[in-house]
């Protein structure tokens, strides 16, 4: 059985929410996945303070664990780590947002996201043009729910989403869209808000899970020429 690591990489999430994402993403892919938090590091990934913070415990836990796992994925739309992540591990190590942003890019000519607050739009323009899509991506629209108070049974977040998707497809013009928080998309509503839209409404946590399966099945992982092993004896106190 391939095994895939989720990792948080933060420590605001409780082990209630903790077990519900786990259970949730062990349906989401034919690998056996174990949720991950890290020992030391933000609540919520919401500004950039916050992201770069979270990266110092995310490369201390995934070393710790990396013998463990076949794959790991970063629990954070924002991808924070994934450079050195890919750097440090022999293992395959896949972030949410590239995965889904290529995805979107496949199946449509313009697409969008919903991010949760406006302290995030920077962040999330910044994502676009980093992976060089940012001709792709047609809007970027907030839904206004910080991390900490996203409730997963509210019907009000997702009519919110709809409300928001809706205007981004009509005034924006995207043709296909995400969340792009992995608590949106732990919310788990996709179908409905697709129904809704009529457009792609893509699943950021069931694709990210999916393609490190994949990899690690296949052995698939990141180039050394692309990201070159650091120097480790310089490493002491990290590893």
């Amino acid at each position: 059985m391939t095994e895939i690591a989720y990792l948080i990489p933060g420590v605001g999430l409780d082990e209630a929410e903790k077990n519900r994402r786990e259970r949730i993403a062990n349906k989401m892919t034919t690998g056996t996945v174990t949720v991950v938090d890290v020992d030391e590091g933000p609540l919520t990934i919401e500004s950039g303070v916050e992201e770069a913070w979270c990266v110092y415990g995310a490369m201390k836990k995934a070393v710790e664990i990396e013998s463990s796992f076949d794959g790991l994925v970063i629990g954070c739309f924002g991808d924070p780590g994934l450079r050195p992540l890919r750097e440090l591990l022999e293992i395959p190590v896949v972030g949410p947002a590239q995965t889904t942003f290529y995805t979107a890019a496949q199946i449509s000519d313009r697409f969008g996201w919903l991010t949760i607050l406006d302290s995030t739009l920077p962040m999330s323009h910044e994502q676009a043009v980093e992976y060089g899509l940012e001709d792709r991506c047609v809007s970027i629209r907030t839904v206004d729910a910080p991390v900490l108070s996203i409730d997963h049974d509210s019907d009000e977040l997702v009519e919110r989403m709809i409300t928001v998707g809706q205007r981004a497809i009509e005034e924006d013009g995207a043709e296909a869209l995400f969340p792009g928080c992995m608590s949106l998309s732990f919310a788990q509503r996709h179908e409905e808000i697709q129904d809704t839209l009529g457009v792609p409404f893509l699943d950021p946590a069931r694709l990210a899970l999916e393609q490190a399966t994949v990899w690690a099945r296949h052995g698939i992982v990141a180039s050394r020429k692309t990201y070159p092993e650091p120097s480790y004896d310089k490493l002491g106190a990290l590893l």
